[in-house]
């Protein structure tokens, strides 16, 4: 499905593979922000770790090798 009728869907779950993948770091930051503003669980799957909205809690997990290194919120990650 394109992803702006996805998003105008009203979802409960979202799935996003990369999206700012390419984009500058303005306009990635613009990207996140769209599904940041949904009341919606989200999954993300990025190599940049994007930062986290203002009151709502980030889990990553953190794949290498097809072995989980790392589990926890996104802070805890940034601290390492």
């Amino acid at each position: 499905m394109e992803p702006a009728r996805a998003l105008a869907t009203g979802p409960r779950v979202l799935l996003l593979d990369k999206p700012a993948q390419g984009l500058s770091p303005a306009v990635a930051a613009r990207t996140y922000a769209l599904p940041a503003g949904l009341d919606a669980c989200g999954f993300l799957a990025e190599r940049r770790l994007p930062s986290a909205p203002r009151g709502r809690t980030v889990v990553v997990y953190e794949p290498r090798h097809g072995a989980v290194v790392f589990s926890g919120e996104a802070a805890e990650l940034r601290g390492r």
